[in-house]
């Protein structure tokens, strides 16, 4: 598993990605109970302030154990967070890892998902030197297969009852993205 950074901060043309803070926790309320979201994270199925703390906190001590980073998306000139964005499931060796975003709502179709998804690649490929990093989309979520296809991901093909959540195993469709790609 990687050493990763205790804080971090990204700049790109359009987004910020920053650290998740207590003080986000109202910008979690927007998705807790949508199941694109909350189907295969660990976001709260039911919003209170406490659940979503415990949520940020939880994605600290997983970037303290080396096993996940994740940052809130915002926009340049902007504090609040609009989404997420993290790399997870890194392999033993630390040299791939798998990809996870998501965005309020309110925030979608305006290519945050994109600009996050992106610049933390770039920031994993430069600086944890990451070989490849997989992206695991259901079949029917469009948005996120578009977002995978601009950001120059392959797709790998479907990789049946690969992923559980909720009792059940679901089929994903799986891209992996290189340094090159």
């Amino acid at each position: 598993m990687p050493v990763l950074p205790e804080t971090l901060t990204l700049h790109g043309s359009d987004v910020v990605l920053r650290d998740w803070r207590d003080d986000d926790a109202a910008s979690v309320e927007p998705v807790c109970g949508d199941p694109e979201v909350c189907r295969f994270t660990t976001v709260p199925w039911t919003y209170s302030r406490s659940a979503a703390v415990a949520w940020i906190s939880r994605l600290h001590a997983r970037r303290l154990a080396g096993s996940g980073l994740a940052l809130a998306i915002t926009r340049s000139g902007a504090d609040t967070a609009l989404g997420n964005v993290n790399l997870v499931r890194f392999s033993a060796d630390g040299q791939t890892a798998a990809l996870g975003y998501w965005v309020i709502p309110a925030a979608r179709r305006r290519g945050l998902a994109l600009a996050g998804a992106s610049l933390l690649c770039d920031w994993g490929f430069a600086e944890l030197h990451l070989s490849s990093i997989e992206l695991a989309i259901l079949p029917e979520n469009t948005a996120s297969h578009r977002v995978a296809e601009r950001l120059g991901a392959v797709r790998q093909g479907l990789r049946r009852n690969s992923h559980q959540a909720e009792g059940r195993l679901w089929d994903m469709v799986i891209y992996k993205l290189t340094p090159t790609d």
